[in-house]
């Protein structure tokens, strides 16, 4: 099964932080990050993903009436918006639960799990 994990966060604090104290939060956060990305590779050795900038830096596109509208955003009810993402081909569902609990943004924010459309989904024990 293929599967979107979709990195969730509050950025507004991010945004408030400095470069110097941001640099210094990554490399701290570092190693979560690459036992993170040996355990993907094994999991899925074509696995693939990103980090996003940051949510300040989106634009909305909408059309209505036939007209484009474009917006500053993203802007939600929740505060946390989609910071990065991943995706993987896994066995089951358990295994994608596995493996977001594994990255390191989900002791501060939340990892959504979406298989990817056209699959049928199985359900996690």
């Amino acid at each position: 099964m293929k599967y979107a994990l979709l990195i969730h966060s509050d950025q507004a604090t991010w945004a408030d932080i400095d470069d110097d104290e941001k640099a210094r939060l990554r490399a701290e956060a570092m190693p979560k990050w690459i036992a993170l990305f040996e355990e993907l590779g094994k999991a899925d050795p074509n696995v693939s993903g990103t980090e996003l900038d940051e949510g300040v830096t989106a634009k909305v596109v909408r059309v209505v009436d036939g007209e484009r509208i474009v917006t500053d955003g993203p802007f939600a009810e929740t505060k946390e918006v989609l910071g990065g993402a991943f995706f993987v081909d896994v066995p089951d569902l358990d295994e994608a639960i596995r493996l977001a609990t594994l990255i390191p943004a989900a002791e501060y924010g939340s990892i959504e799990i979406r298989p990817l459309a056209g699959q049928t989904a199985e359900v996690a024990s």
